[in-house]
């Protein structure tokens, strides 16, 4: 695939073509662009571009100025220091917003997240058979999510094996796992990033609980049409999955690890 790195800090632009290059070895960058202007003028007469990651605070502008003024149907992946630029990213063609510095991690998830992106498009113009044998060769190339979660046990930090964890929850504003064992830790990360590193086995049912597939028992309505979950496991709270989120919630139950 043809990548184009926009990027002003040329130690920001090698850090990101090592990255990239790490997580899928095939991957062929074709320029890395300094500046607005330099990048106005590159696109003009571009080679075909799958892919473009760019900073947004450049030394001549915004980034934004160049896919406000030329017409690119490439989806682009901003990564950039400031979160200020979140909504404005997804006007243009952003599929992603990675945060600097970034991380083995973050680039493997964007590029399984591209992969998906562009395997479900494929679907609407090809059979199931050409689709799903031309993504595994893909997604092959992305390193695997890690396969643990560094926990705190008093003075110890420990890893907790993925396959553990049942279900991800805030609780006084602290992050904990709790396991199929009923064991809880606290996690020194957001559920935000919890939920990007633990990936589709996982389900944001709302703000405070993430959970894993097999913890779900089974799912009913309430009189308001929510989805209240029932666990396989002992849980204080009940879980309950907004009436707006209901449908995409029961698609995921649905899903197998078969049907990637």
């Amino acid at each position: 695939m043809n990548v184009v790195i926009i990027e002003d800090e040329e130690l920001a632009a090698e850090d990101l073509v090592q990255t990239l290059v790490e997580v899928v070895p095939s991957i062929h960058i074709l320029a890395c662009l300094h500046s607005v202007e330099e990048a106005l003028t590159y696109f003009q007469d571009a080679p075909h571009v799958d892919l473009i990651f760019s900073d947004i605070q450049l030394g001549d502008g915004i980034s934004f100025e160049i896919f406000n003024s030329i017409s690119l149907r490439i989806p682009i992946v901003f990564c950039t220091a400031y979160d200020a630029y979140l909504l404005p990213a997804f006007k243009t063609n952003g599929i992603d917003y990675i945060m600097k510095p970034i991380s083995t991690q973050s680039i493997a998830a964007t590029m399984e997240k591209y992969f998906n992106l562009q395997k479900a498009l494929r679907k609407e113009v090809e059979t199931p058979e050409i689709s799903s044998s031309f993504y595994q060769d893909l997604l092959a190339q992305v390193h695997p999510k890690a396969s643990a979660v560094l926990v705190h046990q008093q003075d110890r930090i420990i890893p907790v094996e993925v396959v553990d964890i049942a279900l991800c929850y805030i609780e006084l504003e602290n992050v904990f796992i709790k396991t199929f064992k009923g064991k809880d830790f606290l996690v020194m990360k957001t559920l935000d990033e919890l939920e990007k590193q633990l990936g589709g086995d996982f389900y944001r049912a709302n703000r405070q609980h993430l959970l894993a597939r097999q913890i779900v028992q089974h799912a009913s309505y309430t009189l308001a049409r929510k989805l209240v979950i029932d666990l396989h496991i002992s849980y204080a709270s009940k879980i309950y999955v907004s009436r707006e989120k209901a449908k995409n919630f029961l698609r995921w139950l649905a899903h197998s690890k078969t049907s990637d």
